[in-house]
This record gives C-alpha cells, structure tokens and sequence, in this order.
C-alpha cells in the first residue's frame, strides 16, 4: 500500500510538474499545447489526492496522514533531482 501511494504521489507530481511550460519543454524538446495545462494541473492533483487513501490504509488514519507527507516529500525530492541531473545530461 505504500508503495502504491509514492508511485501514485509520483505520477501526480510528475503531471502538475509537466503541465508548467518550461519544464514540459525541456523535458520534450518541444512547445507545450496549451489545451494540456488544464487537463495535467487538475489530473495531477487529482493523483496526488488520490494518493492519501492507499497511505491512511497502509498506515491508518491516525498515522496515514503524517506518512503521506513524507511520501509526498520523498516523491517530490526525487523529481528535483530526475529534472536537474537527468535533463542536463540529456542537454549535452
């Protein structure tokens, strides 16, 4: 169950992340429609919502809460670093 909620908190994260246009450029090398911005911001949030109920199961709900933010942290951390170090490899 946790598992299930870090990849559900990552895959959120990832989404609100790429419906900015400066990160989906460089992560596309291509322009962002702007149809996407919507769709992704909302979609992203709505994964990373969704994410809290497999965390409050795994954890409880007294625990579960507290368990998701470091979840959320830890997903966040990851992303910072997958976007600094992975895209400026892929630059040069």
């Amino acid at each position: 169950m946790i598992a299930l909620s870090f990849l559900l908190a990552l895959t959120g994260l990832a989404a609100m992340g790429l419906s900015q246009p400066r990160h989906h450029d460089r992560a596309f090398r291509r322009p962002m429609p702007t149809r996407l911005t919507v769709p992704l911001r909302l979609g992203g949030l709505a994964v990373v919502a969704l994410s809290l109920l497999p965390a409050m199961r795994g954890w409880g709900s007294a625990f579960g809460a507290v368990g998701w933010f470091g979840v959320l942290s830890l997903a966040a951390f990851l992303l910072l670093l997958a976007r600094t170090y992975l895209f400026a490899r892929a630059r040069r």
